[in-house]
């Protein structure tokens, strides 16, 4: 082998070697950087979590006291009924949200506050919070529970569910399987329901987006 050719030779090798070296770099690099945004959105979603577990625990005392002053701060208003499916709540609350466009002020909200939690079942909030541990969402991204009764037709179901900044509470009744086996004669044995509070995470407060009822 002459000389130019070995110099030639020894170049490529000096350069492949190179880039080894820089690939190699290259990948450790991206892997360090995948890493580090791993970790931040990790964070991330561990420092909204525990929003969300002290939001949920403050709107559990609220609901606890039945405290109209503080459960209205979930809420913006004027209230559009799209969001609130609330019918014949009262004849005097009726009439005064139909010439408001459908729309409820706070003023509304909070003089008619005793009927709407009546009509909206929000008892069903304090049987959610006693019913699942809201401080394990720091771990989860859904918590249910149930309550059956011996012989009785219906059971109770409650679900808190997170999807990112956004938190459903879900609570209702459903047929109890083992009962409606035992009574196959009946054809309904629960008068079944469900409602489903959405709320999103908005700075360090929880806000209301809609409400759903079925049954």
């Amino acid at each position: 082998m002459n000389k130019f050719a070995y110099f030639i030779l020894l170049l490529l090798m000096v350069s492949a070697g190179c880039n080894r070296e820089s690939g190699s770099g290259k990948n450790s690099s991206d892997a360090t950087k995948g890493k580090g945004l791993q970790t931040q959105n990790d964070n991330s979603i561990a420092a909204k979590r525990i929003l969300i577990i002290v939001e949920l625990k403050r709107m559990q005392q609220a609901f606890t006291a039945k405290d109209v002053n503080q459960i209205e701060k979930y809420f913006d208003f004027p209230l559009a009924d799209s969001t609130m499916s609330m019918f014949d709540v009262n004849e005097e609350f009726d009439q005064v949200r139909k010439a408001n466009g459908g729309k409820i002020s706070r003023d509304l909200f909070i003089k008619n506050f005793n009927d709407i939690y009546d009509y909206f079942q929000m008892g069903g909030f304090n049987d959610l919070f006693k019913a699942v541990n809201v401080a394990e969402l720091k771990d989860k991204a859904k918590l249910e529970s149930e309550s059956h009764v011996e012989d009785e037709g219906c059971y109770s179901f409650y679900i808190i569910l997170v999807d990112g900044d956004t938190v459903s509470l879900q609570y209702g009744t459903n047929s109890d399987p083992k009962y409606r086996e035992a009574h196959p004669d009946q054809e309904e044995v629960c008068g079944e329901s469900a409602q489903q509070w959405t709320f999103k995470l908005e700075g360090s407060r929880l806000r209301f987006v809609k409400e759903v009822t079925a049954g």
